[in-house]
């Protein structure tokens, strides 16, 4: 059975390959993170690395699709790690019960990282670890209706610092279909920049506003 028949008109051989070898880090298993994780397991992800410290509560029923009422009061990450292997069963995945501080670190077998996080401590913390360890970064964040999604590349500017610094925290409004366009999206990304395309977001910005359904991509170039 090749689940991935469908999709051999946009990828090619060499870009399944690329995704089969390649490892990925997800910070935060929420409601960008849970989507960002399906999606690269139904993309062809040959790895996953699931990191977040909380537990299910009923308040992320609404928008995290990988968790059920039943879930409450469970790890996220080792929760969602069982639903995702339930979709393929021979993608890698390590479920960590972690909070991103000054000290985590970032294995080298990690291709590149995905920002599915809620502060802007943590966000800095992973962005400079990125850099330092030579990783790609594909960022998102909301607020309500509202959100962005960029990505960075180790050694090329803008960096994440420059971009975000000042930034407001975000507000707890949160619902299922910012998360599902944000977290489709970054998803792509990821796929892109693994497999070399250039039509990426790189350099730049993409807004998303679903009240007006309005979507701006920004460049970042100084």
């Amino acid at each position: 059975m090749n689940i991935f028949e469908r999709q051999k008109a946009i990828f090619s051989h060499e870009d399944m390959a690329r995704l089969r070898a390649s490892t990925v880090m997800i910070a935060g298993v929420g409601g960008l993170g849970t989507v960002v994780a399906e999606g690269l397991v139904r993309l062809g992800i040959g790895g996953l690395i699931l990191v977040d410290d909380d537990r299910v509560s009923p308040t992320d029923l609404n928008r995290q699709i990988l968790y059920t009422a039943k879930d409450i009061g469970e790890f996220k990450t080792k929760v969602a790690r069982e639903r995702l292997l339930a979709i393929r069963d021979d993608v890698w995945i390590e479920a960590w019960v972690q909070r991103i501080e000054k000290k985590f670190d970032i294995p080298n077998k990690v291709n590149g990282v995905v920002d599915a996080l809620d502060n802007w401590d943590s966000r800095f913390i992973l962005a400079d670890m990125c850099e330092a360890k030579g990783k790609f970064l594909v960022h998102a964040g909301l607020s309500g209706a509202f959100g962005q999604v960029a990505s960075f590349l180790p050694n090329r500017p803008p960096k994440f610092r420059d971009v975000f610094a000042g930034a407001a925290p975000e507000e707890p409004a949160a619902f299922f279909s910012i998360c599902a366009v944000l977290g489709g999206v970054q998803a792509f990304e990821v796929v892109k920049i693994i497999c070399g395309r250039k039509d990426n977001l790189v350099g730049k910005l993409l807004l998303v506003d679903l009240i007006t359904y309005h979507f701006e991509v920004i460049s970042l170039a100084k």
